[in-house]
């Protein structure tokens, strides 16, 4: 599962790839994400990556998820300018 609270990544894959990626997102943003996850009823020990703008809103909700007995989460350290930064450099 994805929580992404900046720009949808689903514009990066082909048709067949966009479609699990737009399944499995969970576009937000700070003040809803855990409610949202949390509506999709996805177990504690389900992998989530978060990721946000900067990396900034996506480390403070990765702590949370934590303290909520989510026990597989994942940060995008940067968050999506990182990503693109690292895209470019590939």
């Amino acid at each position: 599962m994805l929580i992404n609270m900046g720009p949808s990544l689903a514009g990066w894959y082909s048709s067949v790839n966009k479609m699990h990626v737009e399944n499995y997102e969970i576009l937000t943003n700070p003040v809803s994400a855990i409610v949202d996850l949390e509506a999709k009823k996805i177990p504690k020990d389900f992998a989530i990556v978060v990721t946000c703008d900067d990396g900034k809103k996506s480390e403070a909700l990765f702590i949370e998820l934590q303290k909520k007995a989510y026990t597989n989460v994942y940060l995008v350290d940067g968050g999506y300018q990182q990503m693109m930064t690292e895209r470019v450099k590939a």
